[in-house]
C-alpha cells in the first residue's frame, strides 16, 4: 500500500516538473526569438503645418 502511494506521488511530481520544464523552455524560446527579430526604427520624420481658422 505504501509503495503504490509513493509511486503515484512520484508520477504526479514528474508530470508536474515536466510541465514546468516545458513552460520554462517555451518562454526561453519566445524571448530568444523576440530578441532575434530586427524591428526597424522609424527613419522619416513627418512634419505637418496646421493653420487654424478661428472665428
Amino acid at each position: 500500500m505504501i509503495k503504490t502511494y509513493i509511486s503515484h506521488f512520484l508520477i504526479a511530481h514528474m508530470k508536474n516538473s515536466y510541465i514546468i520544464y516545458f513552460f520554462v523552455i517555451l518562454t526561453m524560446i519566445i524571448i530568444s526569438t523576440l530578441y532575434m527579430i530586427e524591428i526597424p526604427s522609424p527613419s522619416t520624420i513627418i512634419t505637418e503645418k496646421y493653420s487654424l481658422k478661428l472665428k
